[in-house]
């Protein structure tokens, strides 16, 4: 099972390996890309590969587009470029599914993160750091949101567990762990969204999101026994 699953997103992953162009940019916008040691400044009508990290800075913003999808990235957020894609309900559960394996404790060694995975051991001090910061995955968080805000939902959802898994501490969120768990109850994930709510309730949140997310699991609870 997991070797057709690791197929079929690797068939996905080359099937969106698709080149972006630059069409506007406001602001101070960076792109990390492979093979580059340090971030570069973004420019119009640069062509920017599906394998790289776009990130702006406060009152800054970046439009992209490639034959499927424009997108613009706002103020203040990063994207990895893959994920700026269209996705079907059935790659999404394929993609959560890949995400529990990754995510299943393993008697092995360390692995590499993200940026030495992705991008090699050549990254600078400055370049890594940024990186592999909390502040990075919350604006890992904000792009993923506006994944969702231009009606890619399921690639939001594939990119905040992505961010949670790489970033822990942005789980701690619970106002955006509500936002991403609601959109998987929205796309009829209803164990999954179960799950995610019932770890946003053991988080320190206040009344009112203890009450909303109370209501939800309630909620969601009668309808997987429905089922």
């Amino acid at each position: 099972m997991i070797k057709i699953i690791l197929l079929f997103l690797i068939a996905v992953s080359i099937n969106f390996a698709q080149t972006f162009n630059v069409e506007k940019v406001n602001g101070k916008v960076k792109v990390l890309s492979n093979g580059s040691e340090q971030w570069q400044e973004v420019k119009t009508n640069a062509q920017i590969s599906s394998n790289s990290i776009l990130s702006t800075e406060k009152n800054s913003s970046v439009k992209i587009k490639n034959d499927d999808v424009i997108f613009t990235l706002k103020e203040s957020s990063a994207i990895s470029v893959s994920n700026i894609k269209k996705m079907t309900l059935d790659e999404l559960v394929l993609a959560l599914a890949m995400e529990n394996v990754i995510n299943t404790p393993r008697n092995s060694p360390k692995k590499n993160s993200e940026s030495t995975k992705v991008y090699g051991e050549k990254l600078s001090g400055e370049t890594l750091n940024t990186i592999k910061s909390n502040d990075f995955g919350l604006k890992r968080l904000n792009g993923a949101k506006q994944l969702a805000d231009n009606g890619m939902k399921e690639s939001a959802i594939v990119t905040a567990k992505e961010v949670y898994r790489k970033y822990p501490e942005t789980k701690k969120d619970a106002t955006t762990r509500i936002y991403f768990a609601d959109l998987m109850f929205e796309r009829g994930l209803y164990e999954e969204a179960y799950d995610e709510f019932k770890e946003i309730k053991s988080l320190n949140i206040n009344q009112g999101q203890l009450g909303y997310v109370s209501e939800k699991l309630d909620l969601i609870g009668k309808k997987l026994i429905k089922q």
